[in-house]
């Protein structure tokens, strides 16, 4: 490939780097940074984080991420000379962000690491948007099923056998809260002068 074609070869990399929607970092075996593209700049709220330590960027510490309990990605990928993926609680300006982690080896042709590459997807978002689910489908399996209800009175029975009125039932079993009425049917039944008078108050 001549000079020219590497030139420009380096320019659309530079330029497609740049443009990807999540966060990059180019990293050394010493955990230095070499490159940042721009949407990792963006979330880490910096012009440029070259030369810094990952861990000092990403987790706020003064030690790598396997000295603090956490497996590193980077570390994972050197040993195993393979890609290697990883969920860390990050730090940027003071709020926690969660993010899956890609960490891909790079080795020139004779097997030496030049650099790995770091791709970090905030996902934040859908874990809490997973926890909401869970907690949805908790409350439709603690209510799933044939619940035993008395003809007459309309009390639920319990699994231990015991009748209490539905809202207690729902409530021990749900975050539902409840509020009380009389519907019009039960209204006319008990108090017919003042459904008449409800009913009159309308047709004006």
């Amino acid at each position: 490939m001549s000079e020219q074609n590497k030139d420009k070869c380096e320019r659309i990399e530079c330029g497609v780097f740049d443009k990807l929607s999540h966060s990059v970092l180019v990293i050394d075996k010493d955990f230095n940074i070499l490159l940042s593209n721009n949407a990792a700049c963006k979330m880490m709220n910096c012009s440029d984080v070259a030369g810094q330590k990952c861990y000092a960027v990403t987790h706020n510490e003064e030690k790598p991420c396997q000295e603090q309990g956490h497996q590193c990605p980077v570390q994972l990928s050197i040993e195993s000379k393979e890609s290697s993926q990883v969920v860390h609680k990050h730090i940027y300006d003071g709020v926690e962000v969660f993010e899956e982690i890609t960490a891909t080896p790079v080795f020139d042709d004779d097997g030496n690491l030049l650099y790995v590459i770091e791709e970090l997807r905030d996902i934040s978002k859908l874990l809490k948007l997973e926890t909401v689910i869970n907690h949805l489908r908790n409350e439709i399996e603690t209510l799933h099923g044939i619940i035993p209800i008395c003809s007459s009175c309309k009390k639920v029975r319990d699994d231990e056998g015991y009748w209490s009125q539905v809202e207690q039932y729902l409530s021990t079993r749900s975050d539902a809260k409840f509020s009380h009425s009389i519907c019009p049917d039960c209204l006319k039944e008990l108090y017919p002068d003042i459904a008449k008078k409800m009913e009159d108050k309308k047709k004006k």
